[in-house]
């Protein structure tokens, strides 16, 4: 593993398109994208997972719309670590304009291109993990029905911020094992996306779980969103094994029961917090939630804020 610090200059290379399998196909994939200053940080890529690891942050806008560039054999991963105030377009399609929250990542799958330019100063880190290896773990994860990664918007998530946490801190955190420790992180790192912001392969057989069989179990998850609803009695009523009932739920809902569930007690609340007067307590017990600590954690990360202070902002709107 190659680890560079700092990197202060910037070399001439040839422009052909840009390689991400070593330190100074990193730094020209930056540089085409409008990154003139010197990267905190460049790693890779590592021996086993072929990731890359890149930070990179500036103190000053820069208001020149910048090409994005592809990276056709790796999804990339950006984590914003401080608040970005950009747009970002994919082809003419404007992905997001404005403030963009810190602690927050956006999965890029592999050839995507785009535009961006830059309002606010911005300290950004950017993974490569090649499909290889995302290809690898979705075989083992289900042979099966094996899953890629979605293109998604920025979203709070705790477990990535704390993986890449330890990936930037790898030489602190694990000294001369400092490769050994960030193949594991990235492992750790494309297991958890794998299971909780993966889609189907296209081409896949359709769920088995389809019409009136989907919509009775959809509508008494609606109707018990509130209590602990069993997954394995779901199951049965489907004459289903439990692990094949998650799969196919998964396949045709696009996210896995106990997800589903929790995604439509947050919807739920983000509603009673929006139309009413209810008190946050009152409204977490309400939902089967066992405490506010907990419903303020589960709010605050499919929503960015926690339940007062969204409730506090629709007061401001208002």
């Amino acid at each position: 593993m190659i680890s560079l610090a700092a990197i202060d200059t910037w070399e001439d290379f040839n422009m052909s398109e840009p390689t991400l399998d070593s330190p100074e196909g990193l730094v020209d994939w930056f540089r085409r994208g409008g990154v003139t200053g010197p990267l905190r940080h460049c790693t890779g890529p590592l021996p086993l997972s072929r990731a890359s690891i890149v930070r990179w942050s500036s103190d000053k806008p820069d208001t020149t719309i910048q090409t994005i560039g592809t990276h056709a054999d790796n999804y990339r991963i950006a984590v914003l670590l401080e608040p970005l105030e950009s747009q970002i377009w994919n082809g003419e399609s404007p992905v997001c304009g404005g403030m963009i929250g810190a602690n927050r990542f956006r999965i890029c799958p592999p050839g995507s291109q785009g535009r961006w330019r830059r309002m606010s100063s911005c300290d950004i880190v950017n993974i490569f993990i090649p499909t290889a290896t995302i290809n690898t773990l979705g075989r083992l994860r289900d042979a099966e029905t094996p899953s890629l990664l979605a293109d998604t918007s920025y979203t709070p998530d705790r477990v990535v911020l704390d993986l890449v946490g330890k990936l930037l801190n790898a030489q602190l955190l694990a000294g001369s094992l400092a490769q050994q420790f960030c193949d594991s992180m990235i492992t750790a790192l494309a297991s958890y996306l794998l299971e909780n912001y993966s889609q189907s392969v296209p081409g896949q057989k359709p769920s088995s779980l389809c019409g009136t069989r989907l919509q009775k179990v959809l509508a008494h998850i609606s109707e018990c969103v509130a209590e602990d609803v069993s997954i394995a009695a779901l199951a049965d009523s489907c004459a289903m094994s439990e692990s094949h009932f998650s799969r196919e739920f998964r396949k045709a809902v696009g996210l896995p029961p106990h997800q589903y569930v929790m995604k439509l007690r947050l919807e739920r609340a983000s509603l009673a917090l929006l139309e009413g007067d209810a008190r946050i307590i009152d409204i977490a017990v309400s939902l089967g939630f066992n405490n506010v600590s907990h419903f303020s954690r589960a709010f605050a990360m499919r929503y960015g804020l926690p339940p007062a202070i969204f409730r506090r902002n629709r007061h401001n709107c208002a």
